[in-house]
């Protein structure tokens, strides 16, 4: 019997769905938020890995907003066994826009072999790489392993980035997606070198960011929109880290 993994993702191509799927998100996102990238000019033909910082459930919809339809991106995560349980993940299912990845339960020989099927086609695999959710727009987590393991093993390479903004969402917010150059993955064998490359590739992310915490105004219209797609335990760590 075959790992849930290996189902995925559901499409590589740049079908009906994912049409529907990327021009609704983008209407309703730039319709919520003012949504820009930064130097997206930088950006190499696919196939590459996308490496992001992660603030909000909402940055795979911001990031889908303010990118073309092709190449298609396809989303490492969330953390689940499948997707086919509960009205988000069946959502995320039907369109076929991710690769889920529970640590505790997932192969990775399975999920490895699904994001090889999207570089082979020429997509892209976007990736946050810290794991989870962070709440401090100067700073960046620890990165988890994934990203590089990914991108070298497909000798892709890996485009840093980084979300500013999305934190605190509300009506008009204004959100920056910054592209960094690319970084090629070809040479990078061996444990030491991959440590190296991951290390270039954090340091790349981390100059991307702001060099101070954005002020806050004090109306900020429907916030509660914003925490739509974060989890309640995210949202607590915020509270507990930020006291906002």
């Amino acid at each position: 019997m075959s790992h849930p993994a290996a189902r995925y993702p559901r499409s590589v191509t740049i079908d009906r769905r994912y049409r529907t799927l990327w021009r609704t998100v983008r209407f309703f996102v730039r319709l919520l938020y003012k949504v820009r990238a930064v130097d997206s000019n930088r950006l190499p033909d696919a196939p590459y890995c996308l490496v992001l910082n992660h603030h909000s459930g909402w940055d795979p919809l911001l990031v889908t907003a303010i990118s073309p339809l092709a190449p298609r991106i396809t989303w490492f995560g969330p953390k689940e066994p499948d997707l086919t349980k509960g009205f988000r993940n069946r959502v995320i299912d039907f369109f076929g826009a991710a690769i889920p990845f529970d640590p505790a339960s997932s192969s990775f020989t399975s999920v490895a072999h699904a994001v090889r099927r999207v570089f082979q086609a020429g997509g892209v695999l976007g990736i946050f790489a810290e794991g989870q959710v962070g709440f401090h727009e100067t700073e960046l987590l620890p990165f988890k392993e994934g990203a590089v393991i990914f991108a070298t093993a497909s000798r892709v390479p890996i485009v840093p980035a980084a979300i500013v903004g999305s934190t605190y969402l509300w009506i008009g917010r204004k959100v920056e997606v910054r592209f960094g150059d690319p970084i090629p993955t070809d040479g990078a064998r061996g444990h030491a070198a991959r440590d190296a490359l991951e290390e270039e590739v954090r340091a790349a992310c981390r100059a991307l960011l702001p060099e101070t915490e954005p002020t806050l105004p004090r109306f900020q219209p429907l916030r509660v929109l914003g925490d739509l797609f974060t989890g309640g335990a995210d949202l607590a760590r915020r509270r507990s880290e930020l006291g906002q």
